[in-house]
Protein backbone atom coordinates (compact mmCIF):
# COMPACT_ATOMS: atom_id res chain seq x y z
CA UNK A 1 0.00 0.00 0.00
CA UNK A 2 1.70 3.18 -1.17
CA UNK A 3 -1.02 5.77 -1.83
CA UNK A 4 -2.95 7.62 0.83
CA UNK A 5 -6.72 7.39 0.92
CA UNK A 6 -8.81 10.50 1.02
CA UNK A 7 -12.41 11.61 1.02
CA UNK A 8 -13.42 14.83 -0.70
CA UNK A 9 -15.20 17.38 1.52
CA UNK A 10 -16.81 20.61 0.33
CA UNK A 11 -16.53 23.62 2.65
CA UNK A 12 -18.60 26.70 1.88
CA UNK A 13 -17.92 30.24 3.16
CA UNK A 14 -20.24 33.26 2.72
CA UNK A 15 -19.72 35.06 -0.59
CA UNK A 16 -16.95 32.60 -1.55
CA UNK A 17 -16.75 29.65 -3.87
CA UNK A 18 -16.88 26.19 -2.35
CA UNK A 19 -13.47 24.95 -1.20
CA UNK A 20 -12.73 21.26 -1.73
CA UNK A 21 -10.35 19.53 0.71
CA UNK A 22 -9.30 15.94 1.18
CA UNK A 23 -9.35 14.06 4.49
CA UNK A 24 -7.80 10.67 5.19
CA UNK A 25 -10.27 7.89 6.04
CA UNK A 26 -9.92 4.44 7.57
CA UNK A 27 -12.18 1.52 6.53
CA UNK A 28 -15.88 1.78 7.40
CA UNK A 29 -15.97 -1.64 9.08
CA UNK A 30 -14.25 -4.99 9.08
CA UNK A 31 -15.20 -7.97 6.89
CA UNK A 32 -18.78 -8.98 7.60
CA UNK A 33 -20.60 -12.34 7.68
CA UNK A 34 -17.27 -14.13 8.07
CA UNK A 35 -17.75 -17.86 8.65
CA UNK A 36 -15.96 -21.17 8.22
CA UNK A 37 -17.71 -23.14 5.47
CA UNK A 38 -15.45 -26.21 5.28
CA UNK A 39 -13.44 -27.87 8.04
CA UNK A 40 -10.95 -30.68 7.56
CA UNK A 41 -8.17 -32.15 9.65
CA UNK A 42 -5.40 -29.88 8.36
CA UNK A 43 -7.22 -27.01 6.65
CA UNK A 44 -10.33 -24.87 6.76
CA UNK A 45 -12.06 -22.52 4.32
CA UNK A 46 -13.35 -19.08 5.31
CA UNK A 47 -16.07 -17.15 3.50
CA UNK A 48 -17.05 -13.51 3.96
CA UNK A 49 -19.27 -10.90 2.36
CA UNK A 50 -17.54 -9.19 -0.59
CA UNK A 51 -16.93 -5.46 -0.21
CA UNK A 52 -15.76 -2.56 -2.38
CA UNK A 53 -14.55 0.99 -2.22
CA UNK A 54 -17.52 2.09 -0.12
CA UNK A 55 -16.11 -0.05 2.70
CA UNK A 56 -12.35 0.13 2.11
CA UNK A 57 -12.42 3.88 1.27
CA UNK A 58 -9.27 3.23 -0.69
CA UNK A 59 -8.15 1.38 -3.81
CA UNK A 60 -5.11 0.21 -1.89
CA UNK A 61 -5.80 -2.11 1.03
CA UNK A 62 -4.84 -5.46 2.52
CA UNK A 63 -7.06 -8.23 3.83
CA UNK A 64 -5.39 -10.70 6.17
CA UNK A 65 -6.42 -13.56 8.42
CA UNK A 66 -4.86 -13.66 11.88
CA UNK A 67 -5.11 -16.93 13.77
CA UNK A 68 -3.80 -18.64 16.86
CA UNK A 69 -3.85 -22.11 18.37
CA UNK A 70 -2.29 -24.03 21.24
CA UNK A 71 -0.14 -27.08 20.52
CA UNK A 72 1.16 -28.93 23.52
CA UNK A 73 1.73 -26.17 26.05
CA UNK A 74 2.77 -23.50 23.55
CA UNK A 75 0.61 -20.89 21.88
CA UNK A 76 1.25 -20.11 18.22
CA UNK A 77 0.09 -17.06 16.26
CA UNK A 78 0.28 -16.44 12.51
CA UNK A 79 -1.02 -14.12 9.81
CA UNK A 80 -1.64 -14.70 6.11
CA UNK A 81 -2.42 -12.26 3.31
CA UNK A 82 -5.63 -13.12 1.44
CA UNK A 83 -5.84 -12.09 -2.19
CA UNK A 84 -9.28 -13.47 -2.97
CA UNK A 85 -12.57 -11.57 -2.96
CA UNK A 86 -14.81 -13.68 -0.75
CA UNK A 87 -13.17 -16.95 0.38
CA UNK A 88 -9.81 -18.33 1.49
CA UNK A 89 -8.44 -21.73 2.51
CA UNK A 90 -6.11 -21.80 5.49
CA UNK A 91 -3.75 -24.78 5.17
CA UNK A 92 -1.05 -26.45 7.25
CA UNK A 93 -3.11 -26.69 10.41
CA UNK A 94 -2.93 -29.44 13.02
CA UNK A 95 -5.67 -32.04 13.44
CA UNK A 96 -8.10 -31.87 16.35
CA UNK A 97 -6.94 -28.38 17.31
CA UNK A 98 -8.97 -25.34 18.38
CA UNK A 99 -8.21 -22.37 16.12
CA UNK A 100 -9.15 -18.76 16.88
CA UNK A 101 -9.18 -16.44 13.88
CA UNK A 102 -10.35 -13.06 12.67
CA UNK A 103 -10.17 -11.19 9.36
CA UNK A 104 -8.46 -7.80 9.32
CA UNK A 105 -9.06 -5.10 6.69
CA UNK A 106 -6.27 -2.49 6.57
CA UNK A 107 -5.75 0.65 4.47
CA UNK A 108 -2.95 3.21 4.98
CA UNK A 109 -5.06 5.13 7.48
CA UNK A 110 -6.43 2.42 9.75
CA UNK A 111 -7.78 -1.07 10.27
CA UNK A 112 -11.06 -2.81 11.08
CA UNK A 113 -11.52 -6.41 12.22
CA UNK A 114 -14.23 -9.01 11.84
CA UNK A 115 -15.73 -10.84 14.80
CA UNK A 116 -13.57 -13.64 16.17
CA UNK A 117 -14.29 -17.17 14.96
CA UNK A 118 -13.46 -20.22 17.10
CA UNK A 119 -13.39 -23.56 15.30
CA UNK A 120 -11.88 -27.01 15.84
CA UNK A 121 -10.20 -28.94 13.04
CA UNK A 122 -11.25 -32.51 12.40
CA UNK A 123 -9.41 -35.58 13.64
CA UNK A 124 -6.91 -37.48 11.51
CA UNK A 125 -5.24 -40.89 11.73
CA UNK A 126 -2.73 -41.00 14.59
CA UNK A 127 1.02 -40.97 14.42
CA UNK A 128 3.19 -44.01 15.15
CA UNK A 129 3.32 -45.60 18.57
CA UNK A 130 6.84 -44.66 19.77
CA UNK A 131 9.11 -47.63 19.12
CA UNK A 132 11.21 -46.84 22.18
CA UNK A 133 8.10 -47.08 24.35
CA UNK A 134 7.45 -50.73 23.45
CA UNK A 135 8.69 -52.94 26.27
CA UNK A 136 8.38 -56.67 26.70
CA UNK A 137 8.63 -58.75 29.86
CA UNK A 138 9.48 -62.21 28.52
CA UNK A 139 8.87 -65.49 30.31
CA UNK A 140 9.22 -69.01 28.95
CA UNK A 141 5.67 -69.30 27.58
CA UNK A 142 4.34 -65.75 27.77
CA UNK A 143 5.28 -62.13 27.11
CA UNK A 144 3.94 -59.08 28.91
CA UNK A 145 3.87 -56.29 26.31
CA UNK A 146 3.34 -52.59 27.05
CA UNK A 147 3.59 -49.38 25.04
CA UNK A 148 2.72 -45.67 25.09
CA UNK A 149 0.26 -43.67 22.95
CA UNK A 150 1.54 -41.84 19.85
CA UNK A 151 3.21 -38.51 20.50
CA UNK A 152 0.69 -36.96 18.11
CA UNK A 153 -2.65 -38.67 18.56
CA UNK A 154 -4.36 -36.29 16.05
CA UNK A 155 -7.64 -36.93 17.86
CA UNK A 156 -9.01 -39.36 20.42
CA UNK A 157 -7.47 -42.83 20.33
CA UNK A 158 -10.23 -45.43 20.02
CA UNK A 159 -8.33 -48.72 19.62
CA UNK A 160 -4.93 -50.37 19.49
CA UNK A 161 -4.38 -53.31 17.18
CA UNK A 162 -1.56 -55.72 17.99
CA UNK A 163 -0.65 -58.52 15.60
CA UNK A 164 2.03 -61.03 16.47
CA UNK A 165 3.76 -64.00 14.90
CA UNK A 166 6.71 -66.27 15.60
CA UNK A 167 9.74 -65.22 13.58
CA UNK A 168 12.21 -67.89 14.65
CA UNK A 169 12.96 -70.41 17.37
CA UNK A 170 15.88 -72.17 18.97
CA UNK A 171 13.78 -75.35 18.90
CA UNK A 172 13.69 -76.82 15.35
CA UNK A 173 10.49 -78.74 16.11
CA UNK A 174 8.42 -75.62 16.80
CA UNK A 175 5.66 -75.10 14.25
CA UNK A 176 6.06 -71.36 13.73
CA UNK A 177 3.09 -70.93 11.40
CA UNK A 178 0.65 -71.73 14.22
CA UNK A 179 2.12 -69.05 16.47
CA UNK A 180 0.31 -65.94 15.26
CA UNK A 181 -2.71 -63.87 16.18
CA UNK A 182 -4.30 -60.47 16.65
CA UNK A 183 -5.75 -58.63 19.62
CA UNK A 184 -7.51 -55.29 20.07
CA UNK A 185 -7.17 -53.08 23.12
CA UNK A 186 -9.21 -50.07 24.22
CA UNK A 187 -7.69 -46.58 24.32
CA UNK A 188 -6.84 -46.82 28.03
CA UNK A 189 -5.29 -50.29 27.72
CA UNK A 190 -1.67 -49.99 26.67
CA UNK A 191 -0.55 -53.44 27.73
CA UNK A 192 -1.35 -57.11 27.08
CA UNK A 193 -0.19 -60.51 28.31
CA UNK A 194 0.41 -62.97 25.46
CA UNK A 195 0.24 -66.59 26.63
CA UNK A 196 0.64 -70.01 25.05
CA UNK A 197 3.97 -69.09 23.48
CA UNK A 198 7.00 -71.33 22.92
CA UNK A 199 10.22 -71.04 24.94
CA UNK A 200 13.28 -69.68 23.16
CA UNK A 201 11.19 -68.23 20.34
CA UNK A 202 11.39 -64.75 18.84
CA UNK A 203 8.08 -63.03 18.20
CA UNK A 204 7.41 -59.89 16.19
CA UNK A 205 4.73 -57.57 17.57
CA UNK A 206 3.19 -54.95 15.29
CA UNK A 207 1.18 -52.18 16.93
CA UNK A 208 -0.92 -49.42 15.42
CA UNK A 209 -3.36 -46.95 16.94
CA UNK A 210 -6.63 -45.67 15.52
CA UNK A 211 -9.00 -42.71 15.80
CA UNK A 212 -12.42 -42.28 14.17
CA UNK A 213 -10.49 -41.55 10.97
CA UNK A 214 -8.84 -44.97 10.91
CA UNK A 215 -5.55 -46.64 11.80
CA UNK A 216 -2.19 -44.94 11.65
CA UNK A 217 1.07 -46.47 10.45
CA UNK A 218 2.32 -49.63 12.23
CA UNK A 219 5.50 -50.09 14.22
CA UNK A 220 7.13 -53.47 14.90
CA UNK A 221 9.30 -54.75 17.75
CA UNK A 222 10.81 -58.20 18.34
CA UNK A 223 10.93 -59.96 21.69
CA UNK A 224 12.27 -63.44 22.53
CA UNK A 225 10.83 -65.70 25.20
CA UNK A 226 13.16 -67.19 27.79
CA UNK A 227 14.30 -70.78 27.73
CA UNK A 228 15.09 -73.01 30.73
CA UNK A 229 18.11 -75.26 30.94
CA UNK A 230 15.95 -78.33 30.33
CA UNK A 231 14.34 -76.85 27.23
CA UNK A 232 17.74 -75.80 26.01
CA UNK A 233 19.18 -79.32 26.44
CA UNK A 234 16.22 -80.98 24.69
CA UNK A 235 16.34 -78.52 21.81
CA UNK A 236 20.08 -78.94 21.51
CA UNK A 237 19.76 -82.74 21.31
CA UNK A 238 17.00 -82.54 18.71
CA UNK A 239 18.93 -80.04 16.65
CA UNK A 240 22.03 -82.23 16.58
CA UNK A 241 19.99 -85.37 15.93
CA UNK A 242 18.78 -83.82 12.68
CA UNK A 243 22.35 -83.26 11.61
CA UNK A 244 23.25 -86.94 11.98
Amino acid sequence: MHQLCFQDLNISKPDQQDIKIKTAMDPVHGPQSAEVVDVRSRQLTIHWEPFGYAVTRCHSYNLTVQYQYVLGHREYTAEELMQTSSHYTLRGLHPYTTVKLRLVLVNPEGRKESDEIVIQTEEDVPDLVPLESIQGGPFEEKIYLQWKPPNETNGIITLYEITYKAAGSFDPNVELSSQRGRVFKQRNETHHLFVGLYPGTTYSFTIRASTVKGFGLPVTARITTKISDMHYIIAFILRNARLL
